[in-house]
């Protein structure tokens, strides 16, 4: 299981309103596809989590002058995430 996957199913359990979808490229396999949005049915907000391999570490870039962070885990991914989007504790 790649980190990314790792990421989603956390997000999943822990706030399952969240939706994660992967960058649909022109070219499968020559065009890089490492791009991931995350939303949040509460918000217009968009984040976005980016690594090639699908591995830590992720850049993750929110929709604020600052939200431009390194994850370096997956907790640490998943807390970018959630607090990007404004989304308040877990929901399950």
């Amino acid at each position: 299981m790649r980190d990314i996957d790792a990421i989603i199913a956390q997000l999943h359990v822990s706030h399952p309103d969240i939706s994660a979808a992967q960058l649909t490229v022109l070219h499968p396999g020559a065009d890089d596809d490492g791009l991931w949005f995350f939303r949040h049915p509460t918000t217009d907000i968009e984040v976005q989590l980016e690594s090639s391999s699908g591995t830590c570490p992720f850049l993750f870039e929110g929709s604020g002058p600052t939200d431009r962070l390194v994850a370096s885990s997956v907790e640490q991914a998943v807390a970018f995430v959630v607090a990007g989007l404004g989304v308040s504790g877990p929901t399950a």
